[in-house]
């Protein structure tokens, strides 16, 4: 039987990185074997399953959010947390970053939010405008002038 009947990627992967002198010493019954075991490890569904590639022009970079039931076991757990130590610094920088990020977007929809929420004021308070000197000029805009200056009674504080 040959490998080319078998079309599971992981199959195909496996099979590719062994040596072909090896390769074509496996029985039917052996592929039969290999192909039952990847079977069973094969990938259940996570809740969360977020696979990108992140274009940065001169990295190949990926990013994969996964999130779902515990399914591995203690023993499981424990050697992986020994061989994938959760701080290192790559991921304390990711953090930080990821911080920072969060904190700026939350403070900037915060503020956005409260600004909108926050009544402007109605209140009008009479204010001399400077560049108007002449009592006709101020007059003729609808103004008052009074002590040797033109007043505009509804300035708004929020002007």
């Amino acid at each position: 039987m040959s490998k080319s009947q078998y079309t599971d990627p992981s199959f195909e992967q496996l099979f590719a990185n062994i040596d072909p002198k090896v390769a074509n010493t496996f029985t039917v019954e052996q592929l039969e074997a290999i192909k039952r075991g990847l079977d069973s490890r094969a990938r259940k569904r996570h809740f969360l399953d977020i696979r990108l590639s992140v274009p940065i022009p001169g990295l190949s970079f990926y990013l994969v959010l996964l999130a779902g039931s515990e399914r591995r076991s203690k023993m499981r757990l424990r050697s992986e947390r020994s061989l994938y130590p959760f701080w290192t610094p790559g991921n304390i920088l990711f953090f930080i970053g990821f911080l920072i990020i969060l904190s700026i977007c939350t403070y900037t929809i915060f503020s956005s939010v409260l600004s909108s929420l926050t009544p402007t004021s109605s209140s009008y308070y009479p204010t001399s405008i400077p560049w108007i000197e002449d009592k006709s000029e101020c007059e003729h805009t609808g103004r008052i002038w009074n002590h040797g200056k033109c007043w505009d009674s509804e300035q708004s504080p929020n002007f």
